[in-house]
This record gives structure tokens, sequence and C-alpha cells, in this order.
């Protein structure tokens, strides 16, 4: 006959569902606000006192829930693993979910061990919010349940007592006095529990989170709170220990970007997505929703550009790497570890690694994901930190996050607006954005046109003002993309968008017009171009022959003509600076600076014919004693700096220059070789993707020095001591002959000029000039 047998339960158990299975202190405090919020208290208390004295401090976690009584703390708190939340309301009273109106934050029944987390000692007192109650207390050391794993875990005995004295004045609720704490809890480590807990509840929920708030009472950090500007919101609020949490959620930062907003109804029949681009809303989506396992969900997402990282750390006193990435809440509580600096939980970060100009990562992002209901299939771990159980839900879940929210933003931000080209002034940390939406409208339309294939596709709605500019390069689309909006206005119901495709043709003719008498002008320079590096073809086919055999005099006029060669692609690269300007239709100020600079590339280059035919080669010839400081200075300035055209175009190259006050150094030169020799510096910087140069004079006895430093790919090792060898280049595009006269030059002037190759970006040229 067979026995039936039973489980016996050690006392090690403790440990598996207490500190060993939430490992975190602060997510140990986490569950335990939580359980007050479960417990339909409007607010929560977490206590630190004597902080500062480890010996004797504690943490006390007071709430004005409904409490427990006698026969509660019997047979549900002490009751390992059961959850009167997973009951449902009919089996109890103490968790109404409709009185309360509330969506339980817990289900496991374990939340209760994060006091063993905390500290050894454990004093809970209990008030329940019912007639004639009694002031309940309950026990428990967790040092009892250790190194006694022989013993049953239900035969080690917790102290039961009844108090006379109420020593909280309370009313209703629950206290949880944990002392003998395992951490130290100083300044920045309740600051840090301060930051997280305002991340753990989302106030944008529909939860009734709205109606439940925490505060942080530490008596001994008052003093220090005294010396914070609290003026200074919401910043003060991350500096200042005492007081109520507050969760500034992103849509009140004012952060002026590119974002989206993705729901999935509460039925689970549609989903609504939303995208904006710096307060401008540029399209609205209603479909059906094709993941039958999800519903009320939302997706709120962010893309950080420079200005919203500006912006995000003014308000909020931190950097928006260093607050975290994408949340997810469930019931208006979060779920960790999603968003967690440095945690990649949604493997967006992996997924940019695949494609890094094409992707968002956790730096360029910041939003959450909104799961609301009971959903049972997207349920946190028991571990707590350990994020949603991977079911098929979840990956659902996870595919709709790309599908609907991030993808569609990156195609937005990354193809229309070219995401990564805005400059940021420095002086005021004004944003120049890549583009606006105003200047990329056909692109949107063609963005949204895109959607009317989608058999799921339902509404289709976006400002009319779209149709209102376009630009000549696009007008080959415009037949499909009028199709595409006529199909688009029968489905939403808005014929009125018809109507407005007809000023498309209109407007079209008028910029062809524009366009055309520009494209002439650019023509006419084009072909001056052509007929120049026509004339060149011969010395660059020759090169082999030249470094064989070269007179002193054909090197020079090498010089000439290298020299030449870089004015004309500048020519080149201002031609198609000018085309693009006009095809964006920028004010008539930009255009003649460009067209003014065209003018003095042809300029220089006939300069240096006329030079060509009366030096008969001989660079020592028209010199003149100037100060090679204010020399070199002026033309820096003069050439590669300040050209607003370069930002309308986003090819911007920064250049720095560092002067002392009163420095100067007379030299006779002739200043065609100090033109040749920085124009090939920079040219150099130019190809090897530098962004940045920076020039810094300093002078010691007799000698000038002259650092110019940039932060391009810079200059392997292996080839450093040969750049200025006469025909040595590791570009396609190169001679061989630039540095080789930047040497030659100097040294003529009686200056040396050597590589400093040991800093950790691009490079340093080093020239030194002697009296």
């Amino acid at each position: 006959m067979a026995n039936k047998e039973t489980f016996k339960i050690s006392a090690a158990l403790k440990d598996l569902i207490g500190k060993e299975l939430i490992t975190d202190e602060l997510v140990a405090v986490f569950e335990l606000v939580k359980n007050s919020f479960d417990a339909c208290a409007s607010k929560v208390e977490v206590i630190f006192e004597n902080n500062r004295d480890k010996d004797n401090a504690r943490i006390i976690i007071k709430d004005d829930g409904k409490g427990m009584n006698y026969d509660d703390i019997k047979n549900k708190w002490l009751f390992v693993a059961y959850s009167a939340k997973r009951q449902g309301s009919e089996n109890d009273d103490y968790r109404d979910k409709i009185t309360s109106r509330r969506i339980l934050a817990g289900s496991k029944g374990v939340g209760r061990f994060s006091c063993d987390r905390l500290g050894k000692s454990l004093n809970l007192i209990s008030i329940k919010d019912e007639p004639l109650c009694k002031i309940e207390n309950l026990v428990v050391n967790w040092n009892d349940f250790e190194n006694v794993d022989d013993k049953e875990f239900i035969n080690i005995q917790v102290t039961h007592n009844v108090l006379k004295e109420n020593p909280y004045q309370l009313e209703k609720g629950t206290i949880l006095e944990i002392s003998e704490l395992r951490d130290d809890w100083d300044r920045d480590h309740i600051l840090k529990l301060k930051k997280s807990l305002a991340k753990l509840i989302n106030p944008n929920q529909e939860n009734d989170s709205n109606n439940f708030s925490i505060e942080i009472i530490a008596e001994d950090e008052k003093k220090d709170d005294k010396k914070i500007d609290i003026t200074d919101e919401p910043k003060s609020n991350f500096a200042i220990v005492n007081g109520h949490v507050k969760n500034p959620i992103f849509e009140t930062l004012k952060i002026k970007t590119s974002n989206i907003f993705v729901q999935i109804s509460h039925d689970g029949n549609f989903i609504k997505t939303t995208l904006q681009d710096r307060g401008d809303q540029i399209y609205y989506l209603k479909e059906n929703n094709p993941y039958k396992e999800l519903k009320n969900i939302s997706v709120y997402l962010f893309q950080l550009n420079k200005a919203a990282k500006i912006n995000f750390k003014n308000i909020m006193g931190i950097e928006s790497v260093k607050y975290g990435s994408i949340f997810v809440y469930k019931n208006g509580f979060r779920i960790y570890p999603f968003g967690e600096v440095g945690e990649d939980t949604l493997s967006i970060d992996r997924r940019k690694q695949q494609g890094y100009n094409r992707n968002l990562g956790t730096r360029d992002l910041i939003g959450r994901i909104e799961i609301n209901g009971d959903q049972p299939e997207l349920r946190e771990t028991t571990s707590r930190d350990g994020g949603l159980i991977k079911t098929q839900t979840y990956s659902r879940l996870v595919e709709f996050f790309y599908n609907y929210a991030l993808k569609r933003l990156e195609n937005y931000v990354v193809n229309v607006i070219k995401w990564g080209d805005e400059q940021i002034i420095k002086e005021t940390e004004e944003t120049i954005p890549a583009l606006l939406a105003k200047d990329v409208k056909i692109q949107i339309l063609e963005l949204i046109s895109g959607f009317i294939n989608s058999k799921n596709i339902i509404d289709i709605q976006y400002d009319k003002n779209f149709l209102q500019i376009i630009e000549d390069k696009q007008k080959n689309s415009v037949g499909k993309i009028i199709k595409n909006i006529s199909r688009a206005a029968e489905k939403s119901g808005n014929p009125e968008i018809i109507k407005e495709a007809k000023k498309i043709e209109s407007v079209i003719k008028e910029a062809k017009d524009d366009v055309n008498q520009a494209t002439a002008k650019a023509e006419t320079e084009k072909n001056k171009r052509e007929a120049i590096e026509k004339k060149l073809d011969y010395v660059i086919s020759q090169k082999n022959f030249l470094q064989n055999d070269i007179s002193d005099d054909t090197k020079n006029l090498e010089s000439i003509l290298h020299h030449i060669g870089l004015n004309t692609a500048f020519i080149k690269t201002d031609i198609e600076n000018l085309v693009k300007a006009i095809n964006k239709n920028e004010i008539k100020e930009n255009l003649v600076k460009i067209v003014k600079r065209l003018s003095m590339f042809n300029e220089k280059i006939n300069s240096f014919s006329k030079y060509f035919k009366k030096v008969n080669f001989k660079s020592e010839s028209n010199t003149v004693t100037v100060d090679i400081v204010s020399f070199i200075n002026e033309y820096i300035e003069n050439v590669y700096k300040l050209r607003e055209d370069l930002k309308t175009n986003r090819e911007l190259l920064n250049v720095k220059i560092n002067t002392p006050e009163k420095f100067e150094f007379k030299m006779k030169i002739n200043p065609i070789d100090l033109v040749i020799v920085f124009d090939n510096l920079i040219s150099n910087s130019f190809k090897y993707d530098a962004t940045d140069i920076t020039l810094s004079w300093s002078k010691a006895d007799n000698t000038i020095q002259l650092s110019f430093k940039d932060n391009g790919k810079g200059i392997s090792n292996d080839i450093v001591d040969h750049i200025f060898d006469f025909g040595f280049t590791t570009s396609k595009r190169g001679s061989g002959i630039g540095l080789y006269h930047v040497k030659e030059i100097i040294e003529n002037l009686r200056g040396t000029i050597h590589v400093n190759n040991n800093i950790s970006k691009g490079v340093e040229f080093i020239i030194n000039f002697k009296n």
C-alpha cells in the first residue's frame, strides 16, 4: 500500500526568498513601497533614523493603508508565497480593487521578505481599518532562520504581541521598523534611492498612482538640505534628501525633439500612432492590431538630439545617459531592470552595433512602455530585478515595440531629418538642426504614402501645409504622391486633402523656374572648374616620371599646380553647396556669401598664375617682412572660420586659435609660401575626417612655436617617418606633394616641423621659427 508523504521545508528557505532572491537594497525598498500601495495607502514615509551611525541606524516604512488584524497576519502575512492579490476581491476585502480602483502592483507573495534584505531584525506594527481594532505587533529576528538548515521553516517561531499604546498615533496602516541594517545609508546612498524611487511610479498611468505619495525623512540630513537652493526645481529634488519623491515625466520637461506615441486600445482591436517633431505633429495613424495577445499597452519614445540632451541636463540636473533609457511600467510601477543605466534588456544597443548610423541606441533614446491591466502573460520574474518572464506574449511585446515605435521613429529621424547632423552654437547652446519638418515636407509625404498599402490602415491624418512647398528634384514623384494622397483621403473621409494636392502642380512650376536659373549659373562655374582640372590631368599622369627625374624648378612648379588643385577642389565643393542652398530656398544673403567665395578662389588661382610667370619658379622672390602671427591668424580667420554657408550645408569645420596677448614675431617671408603651408595642413585634416582644428602659439627665447592639432583619423606610427617624403601618400586622391612642400617651405624659412603622434585622437604638427 502506497504511503502519502509531504515536503519538508528547511529554514534555508528564508534566504532563498529573502536576501538571496532580492539582492539589491533599492529593489527591496521598492517592494515594500509597492506593498503599501497595494494596501490602498495614500502615502508612505520612508524614514531613516541615525543613518550616519550604522550600529544604531533604522529604516522605518510607514503607510496609511488598510492595515492588518491578527487573522491577516497569521493567515496572509505569515503564509509564505500566499498572495491575497492573486486570490481576488471575493477572498480578500483588504485588497478591494473595486473601491480603490487600483490595479495591484505585485502578486508573488514574497515581497515581505525584502525586510530581510534590508536588516536582520523586523518590528511590524499594524492597525486595521475596522471597528474595535487592535494594535498588532510582530517581531521577527531573521538570524533565527540562518545556519539551521536542518530545522524546518515552520517550526521557527516569531513573536506576536498586542500593544497597549500606539507609538505612531496611527488611525490605520502598517509600520515596518527594520534594524541591524545590512548596508550603509549615507547621504549619497539615500539620494540614489530617492532618484530611483522617482522612476518607480509613473504618474501618467491610468492606475491610481496619482493619488499615492512617497516621502523620505532623514533627520540627520536636514542640516545639509538647507544648503541647497530649493527654487531650482526639479534639480533640487535630486539634491535634497528630505521631501516628497517626484517623477517629472518626459512630456512636462518640454524636450524639443522628435517623439512617437503608440497605443494599443483597451480592447486590443486598434493601434494608434502619433509622430511629432519639435512640437509639430507629423502624422497620426489608426490601424488594426495584428498582435492579438496584446492590449492596453502604450509606448512613449523620445529621440534625444543634442539640444534635447542639453535641455534635459539643464532641467533635471543630470545627464540623460546617467538617468536611464527605456523604462517599463506595469500598472503604474516600474519593472526592473528595464531602463537602468548600463542595461540593454531590449537589445537596443546590440542592434545599433549592426547598423551604427542607421539605428538609434540607448544613449539616443528615452521613454517608457506602459502595461495596464492584469495581463498574466506579462508578469515580473520572482527575482524582482530580472524583468518580465520570457513568455510568447513578452516576445510579441518586444516585436510590437520595435516595429511600431522604434523603427518608425528611426525612419523619420535617420532618413528624413538626417539625425546626427545638428550643430550646437557653444555661446548660446542653440542648436542648428539637420533639417526641420518644414524643410522636408515632400519626404514626409512620401513617408506617409508608404503606409497606404498596408491592409491594416484605417485612418491617416497629417498637416495639410506639407503640400505647400516642393523641390524640383522631387517633381518626378509627384504623380505617385498625388495618387497615394487621394487614396488616403478616401480612407480617412477627408476629401480636402485631394484639393490641396492640386496645388502641387502650380508650386512645382514656380520652383522649377527658380531652380533652372540657379542651375544655369552653377553649370557655368562647373565648366570653368572642369577646364582647369583638364589642364592638370597631364601633370598628375606624369607623377612617376617626376619622382625619378625632377629638378628644383619643377618641384616649385608642382607646388604651385598642387595648390591650384586644392582651390579648384574648393570651387567644386562650393558649386555643390550653392546648388544645395538654392534647392533649400536659402535667403539671398547666404547665396551671395557662397558666390563671393567662389570669386575669391578664382582670383586666388589667377594670382598664382601671375606669380608663376614673374618669379621664374624661385620661391624666394617677392618677399616681405611681416608679423607672421597676425598674417597666419588673419588668413585662417578669413578663409576657414565663420563660414555660415558651411553650417547651412552641414560641413562645418571648427577652427580655434589660441594666441597670447601682445604676441608677434616678424620675419621676411613670401606670403604665398605660408598660404601653401596652411592650405595643405587644413586640406589634410579635411581628408582624414577632422571636425576640429586648434592652433596654439607659444614663445621661448628667440624661438616661436605653433601647434597645429586636429581630431581626425591621425597618422599610423608605421608611416609617420615618411609623410614628408616627396610623392609619399596613403590617399587615393593625394599626390604626395603637399606635406613635402610644407616641410621644404618651413625649412627655407629657417624653421622646423615635426609630428607629435602621442595624442588620444588626431595628429599634432609642431612648427618652430627662429629669428
